[in-house]
Order: structure tokens, then sequence, then C-alpha cells
């Protein structure tokens, strides 16, 4: 048995050891991955924007809602008044209950735009963050690259970083709770 062994290393064939501290480490070259929606919805500074953001549709809805009702019931006082008023004095009135009507639609959709990009400006600002941290975790670990892991059909779950990556996001949120864009 030593003799197969001995001719083993005098052709070469023995696997290289490596110098590593941590035996669960990738290899150097290797390509990790991550799941950047787990990043966002596993994360504390990720849980964080996605609450801010329901708040915040939350308060756009309800206000919707509230405008919605008084505005039917303004439709509904403006139908019983076609009943005693004159055709020109309903007409006046309709007329300036449509301008309302299409100025409520216009102030609302700007409120909902403006929501959707502090949206994607949070999501970006924290995207900037996390591509901070996992080019800090390639380099320490000397990978040649990370995929996002829903682009992969088969990888070595070894390679998945989402987890590391969670728990630097937390600890660097922690450090710094300005990471939270409020008001991007």
């Amino acid at each position: 048995m030593r003799w197969i062994l001995a001719i083993c290393f005098a052709l070469g064939l023995a696997l290289p050891v490596q110098a590593q501290t941590d035996p669960t480490a990738p290899p150097p070259g290797a390509i990790l991955f991550v799941n950047q929606e787990r990043l966002l919805v596993d994360s504390t500074l990720g849980r964080a924007i996605l609450s801010l953001e329901s708040e915040e549709r939350a308060v756009l809805t309800a206000e919707g809602e509230r405008i919605a009702a008084e505005l039917s019931a303004e439709e509904t006082a403006l139908t019983e008044l076609r009943k005693t008023a004159t055709p020109e004095d309903f007409r006046v009135r309709a007329e300036a209950f449509n301008q309302r009507v299409e100025r409520v639609r216009a102030e609302q959709l700007d409120k909902d735009r403006a929501q959707t990009q502090r949206n994607e400006d949070r999501r970006r600002a924290f995207y900037a963050t996390a591509a901070q941290i996992l080019g800090d975790i390639m380099v320490q670990s000397r990978a040649s690259a990370i995929m996002d892991r829903r682009s992969v059909l088969l990888y070595n779950t070894s390679l998945d970083i989402t987890d590391l990556a969670v728990s630097r996001l937390d600890a660097a949120y922690a450090a710094d709770p300005a990471l939270l864009p409020t008001d991007p």
C-alpha cells in the first residue's frame, strides 16, 4: 500500500494541499452564488426598507380610499341636486366636479409615482450597500465572480454566500442606521 502512495507522489498525482484557515472556504478562483431577493427579505436593513415601503403604501391607499369616498358622496349629492337645479346650474356644478376629480386623480397619480421613485431609490441604495459587501466577500475569498443563485440550475451549495452576506448587511446596518434612506 505504501508503494502506491509513493508512486502517486513521484508522478505528481497527489492532490495539492492548500493552506487555508477555514476548511469550508471556497477554493481560490471559485464562482460564488448569492440570492439577491433573500438579501432584501432576510436582512434587517432589507426588512426595514420593505416595512417602510409597506407603511407608505398603506398611507397612500388609505388617503385614496378616503378621497374616493368623499368624491362618491359628492357625486351622489350632485345626482340628487340634478332633480331640483336648473340645467345651467347643474352643468356648472357638474363641470366643477369633473375638474376636481381630474385634479385629484392627477395628484394621486403624482403621489403614486413619487412613492414608486422613493422605493426604487431605496432599493438602489440597498443594493449598492450589498454590492460593497459582496465585493469584500469576493476579494476575501479570492473568488472569480459572484452570480445570482436564481439564474443557476445546479450548483454546490457550499458556494452560496447569501447567509454570510445577510449577516454582514445586518452588521453594517447595526453600525450605521443611516443606511436606511427614509427620504431618498
